[in-house]
């Protein structure tokens, strides 16, 4: 497996676990009782996602990870649709579809 190829794949994880990250916050906002442990577990992830990202830039160049770190857009709406029950309309459909076509043109090397 290449270096490339492994970089491409540690920036897709980092995005999985920033999506993950963004829903604790907003789960910290929702359950009053419980917001300091949501909270300490999105910033763990943040955390995780920082270790992750800086194995992905010895890999990659900056601004093809960067750029390839707009998935995180597209893992935050599909896990706050999936587990907060968010709409996910139409238009943010097409949005999510364009975000994913211009990520895999970058991370096939474009």
């Amino acid at each position: 497996m290449s270096a490339r190829l492994i970089g491409v794949l540690l920036v897709l994880v980092c995005a999985g676990v920033e999506g993950l990250a963004q829903i604790c916050l907003k789960q910290s906002t929702r359950q009053a009782g419980r917001r300091a442990g949501w909270i300490a577990t999105g910033v763990g992830l943040f955390v995780v996602e920082a270790l992750l990202y800086t194995a992905a830039l010895q890999r990659l160049e900056v601004s093809v990870a960067y750029s390839l770190g707009a998935m995180s857009f597209v893992f935050v709406a599909l896990g706050a649709a999936w587990l907060l029950g968010e709409a996910l309309p139409m238009t943010r459909r097409i949005g999510i579809a364009c975000i994913v076509a211009g990520c895999a043109v970058l991370a096939s090397g474009g």
